[in-house]
């Protein structure tokens, strides 16, 4: 095994002993993400492994939409126009969403109802409460259809209209309908960016999806991880302050956790469960 070394550009080298497969495309992937455009043999000094498992992470990442590749360069193709695949998401983070279940614990009773977005960070949170019984579901999100489709005692709403492959989830105008029919005691919903205290996405008919979420609620709850105050994307969904309650993991910074109280968002910090 190589040592680490810094490159010329400024790159550490990541020990690939201490990644997994999931881990060294993240790393690759979140690099890309960050510079917009990268060489690929900057990519190679990224990561000790060797150019043939690089390309082929890349092969996959390229499949998952998350980056393009042309003449020797990666571009990222998730932008403030463009979101990466559900896919690819539920990869990532996984430990910071899952900390986040902690702060939804007490609206997960029999009886309730619940809508929810098309987000892995959702999805992630409602896998945690499986054992509990009674709850209606209310999706257009494929991953969250089959987790609910799943579990005997829960009932299960499903958004119709046109299914988008690269968002697992189906988008139209049958969807609309039954949001404007429905009033549910909670929407769980997550966002792909939040800047200066507002939520958006990269995709029109997704923020409006969700936008119509929280008017068909009683109670709507934002979960985001750290990295959603990092990003930008085109369409407005609404202010944070609009939600209930906003969920965070532990690694948001203290000042952006300030920043949405004074705006006043009700945040609540959630908890790694222990071992």
């Amino acid at each position: 095994m190589k040592d680490a070394e810094t490159p010329g550009n400024g790159l550490e080298k990541s020990n690939v002993a201490q990644l997994s497969k999931n881990d060294r495309q993240q790393l690759l992937a979140e690099h890309v993400l960050n510079a917009g455009t990268v060489r690929v043999e900057d990519l190679l000094k990224l990561v000790d492994a060797s150019p043939m498992t690089i390309y082929r992470d890349l092969s996959e990442l390229e499949n998952d939409r998350v980056i393009v590749r042309s003449r020797g360069e990666v571009t990222a193709v998730a932008t403030s126009l463009s979101e990466t695949s559900m896919k690819y998401r539920l990869t990532q983070e996984e430990d910071s969403k899952l900390s986040l279940a902690s702060q939804f614990e007490k609206y997960m009773t029999r009886g309730t109802s619940i809508i929810c977005d098309d987000s892995s960070t959702v999805f992630s949170i409602l896998k945690q409460f499986t054992s509990v019984g009674g709850l209606t579901i209310i999706t257009n999100n494929w991953s969250i259809i089959q987790l609910a489709g799943s579990v005997p005692d829960w009932e299960l709403i499903t958004l119709g209209g046109r299914y988008d492959r690269h968002l697992d989830a189906n988008y139209g105008s049958a969807g609309v309908k039954t949001l404007q029919q429905v009033r549910a005691d909670h929407a769980f919903i997550s966002a792909a960016a939040i800047s200066d205290g507002v939520v958006y996405h990269p995709y029109s008919q997704v923020a409006d999806y969700k936008a119509l979420m929280l008017e068909a609620s009683v109670q709507s709850h934002l979960a985001v991880t750290a990295s959603k105050f990092e990003r930008k994307a085109l369409y407005r969904v609404a202010d944070t302050a609009d939600f209930d309650s906003v969920v965070v993991n532990a690694e948001t910074p203290e000042d952006t956790i300030a920043k949405l109280r004074e705006r006043g968002a009700t945040v609540r910090v959630g908890t790694t469960p222990k071992q």
